[in-house]
C-alpha cells in the first residue's frame, strides 16, 4: 500500500510543548519545523503551519504504553485532535 502524495503535518502533544514535522510531498521523510508552547495560541498556530505548509492531513501522536493500552497522554492527545479539527477543518485529523 503506498500512500497519497502530500504533505503531512505531525504533531507530537506533550503537557508543556508541542513539537511540530512536515513530512515531504511522499510522506517518507519527517522533518521537525517548530515547538509550539502549550496554552493560548497554540491550534490557531498550528492552523497556520497547516494552511502555509498546504498540508493534506495532520497526524497527532497516539501515545500508549508497551501493553498497548492508554492512558492519560493518550486521553489528553485525543482531546487536543478533536479540538484542532475544528481549527483545521477540512483538513483531516487523525491519530
Amino acid at each position: 500500500m503506498s500512500l497519497r502524495p502530500g504533505v503531512r503535518i505531525g504533531v507530537d502533544v506533550g503537557s508543556v510543548r508541542i513539537g511540530v514535522a512536515v513530512s515531504d510531498p511522499r510522506g517518507v521523510l519527517a522533518t521537525p519545523v517548530e515547538t509550539v508552547a502549550r496554552g493560548t495560541g497554540d491550534l490557531r498556530r498550528i492552523a497556520e503551519l497547516v494552511t502555509e505548509r498546504d498540508a493534506m492531513e495532520v497526524v497527532v501522536g497516539l501515545p500508549r504504553s508497551l501493553s498497548g493500552s492508554e492512558g492519560p497522554a493518550a486521553e489528553a492527545a485525543r482531546g487536543f485532535a478533536q479540538r484542532l479539527a475544528r481549527h483545521v477543518a477540512p483538513c483531516p485529523v487523525r491519530l
